[in-house]
């Protein structure tokens, strides 16, 4: 047991010896946000997936998700938006440097590898990319194979009539968490 904890001890300084501090805090900053923000959309988006069904989920996150994204961002001091090369909602539309590195993390999956996260230098600070990976069954019932004929099918384009984000499987890459974490 020991032996582990001295290696994890080690593998963590030399990792970190090779980045400046202001570089291992945004790190752990965009790391953290950008989890809080999956996490306060999956829950919300699980309550009302379970209370009321994916039709009401579509409605709730055509209202929600973005405001819920800018709750979340002002809470942690950062600025953090939702992209993806497949969109739902046109205002999730990645930039150049954006579609660059989801094409780069899905080379690496054809690889069979998995996506990791990207912190680049911006102008005023860092730039925090996260992946977001299909990885349970309930993404699948609004971004796997969706009936246009069916109450959920009509809800989406009812709510989203360019909507291009269907036909995913488990482990696709659905699109990134992009945080822009300001100079400390």
């Amino acid at each position: 047991m020991k032996k582990s904890y001295c290696l994890a001890a080690i593998l963590l300084g030399t990792t970190l010896m090779g980045t400046s501090l202001n570089e291992t805090a945004a790190l752990q900053k965009g790391e953290s946000s950008s989890t809080a923000l999956v996490q306060k959309l999956g829950s919300e988006l699980k309550a009302v997936m379970q209370k009321d069904g994916p039709v009401e989920a579509v409605n709730f996150c055509s209202k929600n998700a973005i405001s819920l994204t800018h709750e979340v961002s002002k809470a942690h001091g950062v600025k953090m938006k939702r992209v993806t090369l497949q969109q739902r909602n046109p205002l999730n539309r990645p930039t150049p440097e954006e579609i660059e590195v989801m094409n780069t993390w899905m080379s690496a999956m054809a690889k069979g590898e998995q996506p990791t996260a990207v912190l680049s230098k911006a102008t005023a600070g860092f730039t925090y990319y996260k992946p977001l990976v299909i990885n349970n069954d309930v993404c699948l019932k609004c971004h796997g194979t969706v009936d246009s004929a069916t109450p959920l099918g009509q809800a989406l384009k009812a709510s989203y009539p360019a909507d291009r984000a269907t036909g995913y499987k488990m482990g696709d890459l659905r699109g990134m968490v992009v945080v822009d974490i300001p100079q400390e």
